[in-house]
């Protein structure tokens, strides 16, 4: 049977135009495998902050954002969880131990984040972490827009802007966090790693905030076979990130059914700095990146969290974003494509 491209069948043209002669009509497949990198860099810069050493969804987003290259990833800061047996410590060294794994180790700065969450809404607590969230957004060097990532506690983010009020225009917080509006909720994990952290960056500050509320997170569910083809399969990283979502199952698999399925939901940070829409929101400099697909939000004026995660609504104040969908087509085919690309081979 003869195919369109090559009338005489490929082995019939092989046979009669020879192997070389043949081979330059044929694509690259090496060139062609190669991790895709824009032509013109990054459009964004991010600072990825995670409680990597409590659920496990941190590690695989921030696996999905290190192979992303449209964001600058700026540094990296171990937050802790709301686990007291681990600790922001421990989340630090396991993003290092993953950039090794991923044969890049040293290639991008690790900050350890605050071990205590925050006592009252007006005194920081101040860490390395928060001193690199003051740094990157105190740069006069890039007109890059800065995206700091949270998939765990506000502890760094409220921190940061309490010792250095100037920061607070110059970012845009996007936050795994906290329940929908209009009434927000109770036992949403992140909000209550530090509530009064969320308070004052909700409440008092003029931060500006992109949420994605457990509603939209929850959206982000896989399979554990789709993690096995999809992940465990390539490279060094693609195993441990699957031992480490077995670990989880093994830990309660005795206590209580945990079935075929899991949330990846801080992976929605990748599709939100990195996976934006290819045409700029704004043509004048700086130019943002911000139109998000079929990702839908809501512009909200901002509510008043209060200290059990339900809201007070507002009628003045400043404008925050809140999403109701996540691509999740977008998302996860492309980390899947990602991790085949890049250690496919390795």
């Amino acid at each position: 049977m003869s195919n369109r491209r090559f009338p005489l069948g490929r082995r019939s043209l092989l046979a009669a135009t020879g192997t070389l002669a043949i081979s330059a009509l044929l694509p690259d497949l090496a060139k062609a495998a190669e991790p895709f990198r824009p032509l013109s860099g990054p459009r964004s810069r991010v600072l990825f902050v995670n409680d990597l050493s409590g659920d496990v969804d941190g590690l695989f987003a921030l696996a999905h954002q290190i192979l992303s290259p449209s964001a600058e990833l700026r540094g990296i800061i171990g937050t802790t969880p709301r686990e007291r047996d681990s600790s922001a410590k421990r989340s630090a060294e396991l993003a290092e131990e993953m950039l090794a794994l991923m044969d890049m180790p040293g290639s991008i700065p690790i900050y350890t984040g605050a071990e205590q969450q925050m006592q009252d809404m007006v005194t920081p607590v101040a860490s390395d972490g928060s001193d690199a969230i003051i740094a990157e957004a105190m740069r006069t060097d890039s007109e890059l827009p800065l995206y700091i990532a949270v998939g765990g506690g506000l502890t760094e983010v409220a921190s940061a802007v309490l010792q250095e009020p100037k920061i607070a225009d110059r970012f845009t917080l996007v936050w795994i966090g906290g329940d929908a509006l209009p009434d927000g909720g109770t036992g949403e994990t992140n909000f209550n790693i530090d509530p009064l952290a969320a308070q004052f960056l909700f409440n008092e500050s003029t931060v500006r905030i992109w949420q994605v509320p457990r509603s939209a997170y929850a959206q982000c569910l896989v399979s554990a076979t789709e993690l096995q083809t999809n992940v465990g399969r390539y490279g060094k990283i693609g195993p441990w990130l699957q031992d480490r979502l077995f670990d989880v199952t093994r830990k309660y698999g005795m206590r209580f059914n945990t079935g075929e399925t899991w949330n990846l939901g801080d992976n929605p940070l990748v599709l939100l700095t990195a996976l934006t829409d290819w045409v700029p929101s704004n043509r004048q400099p700086p130019l943002r990146f911000e139109r998000t697909g079929s990702s839908l939000f809501d512009e909200v004026t901002a509510p008043a969290f209060n200290p059990d995660g339900t809201f007070t609504l507002r009628d003045e104040g400043r404008t925050i974003r809140v999403y109701r969908n996540i691509d999740t087509r977008m998302l996860f085919a492309d980390f899947f494509a990602k991790m085949q690309v890049n250690f496919e081979r390795a």
